[in-house]
């Protein structure tokens, strides 16, 4: 599932395709839709994209009327562009945005679960990944001691925009191990997360875009330093073990400290 670092370049690239341009028809052929299909092309017919952005583990398109039409790829939705003429053909469609050049964007997706909503709702007290502060963070620990740490990580309610391979990631940089509860991480540990959050994801940012910087699709996670699927070792020449932790598989070194 794409995580923020991914979903960033995309709606980077996205933007400079799309920003401008005008919608001339939309095919929602989905399961996943908060809004009558019908609402869906009054909302966003014969309007603009005015921006293109990544809102936690979605991407935002906004329109020029205000309207927002925000798309989840879940595990193996896509986005691919196309023409009007066969946009409509791909298999897998789940939408549609065709545009007045001709031209069209689709989402696929072969296990359909990729989700559209349009206006949602956004609960601003959630912080984006790259904003979490040290006081929030610890805020949350303190009210939720129980709970291992690499599960309120990924939890959007918690903190936006990460999932399972980068919470992997960013608990082994700040060597904190994903079994750890939260109400049990001392300060030191609360500060080596707040610092190793951004400096994580900010890394992938910057590596996707030199390996991919076209990308609109995809996952690529060779040059992470545990969350590789066959790799024997860290950076650190410490084993990786894989584990599945709360329902996720998880990849970890001993190297890191259980806070218990």
């Amino acid at each position: 599932m794409p995580e923020l670092p991914d979903l960033t370049v995309f709606a980077a690239n996205l933007a400079k395709a799309v920003t401008g341009k005008a919608i001339a028809a939309v095919e929602f052929r989905g399961k996943r839709l908060n809004a009558a299909p019908g609402e869906l092309s009054r909302s966003l017919v014969s309007r603009r994209v005015a921006a293109v952005e990544r809102a936690g583990k979605e991407i935002s398109f906004r329109m020029d009327n205000g309207a927002a039409l925000f798309v989840h790829l879940m595990l193996k939705g896509v986005f691919q562009f196309s023409d009007s003429e066969h946009v409509l053909q791909l298999p897998s469609l789940i939408l549609a945005l065709c545009f007045s050049d001709d031209t069209a964007l689709a989402v696929t997706d072969p296990k359909r679960l990729a989700a559209v909503n349009l206006n949602p709702r956004v609960d601003e007290r959630v912080p984006d990944a790259l904003a979490v502060t040290r006081e929030y963070l610890e805020n949350v620990f303190r009210q939720r001691p129980r709970v291992p740490v690499k599960t309120l990580l990924i939890d959007q309610k918690v903190v936006k925009g990460i999932g399972n391979a980068y919470s992997d990631e960013i608990l082994w940089k700040a060597r904190i191990s994903p079994k750890s509860l939260a109400g049990k991480v001392p300060s030191e540990g609360v500060d080596a997360l707040v610092e190793a959050i951004p400096a994580v994801l900010r890394h992938a940012i910057d590596e996707l875009k030199r390996r991919t910087p076209d990308a609109i699709s995809g996952e690529m996670r060779d040059f992470l330093n545990v969350h590789v699927s066959g790799r024997k070792l860290s950076p650190t020449g410490h084993p990786i073990i894989k584990e599945e932790i709360n329902s996720k598989i998880t990849y970890y070194t001993e190297e890191q400290r259980l806070y218990r």
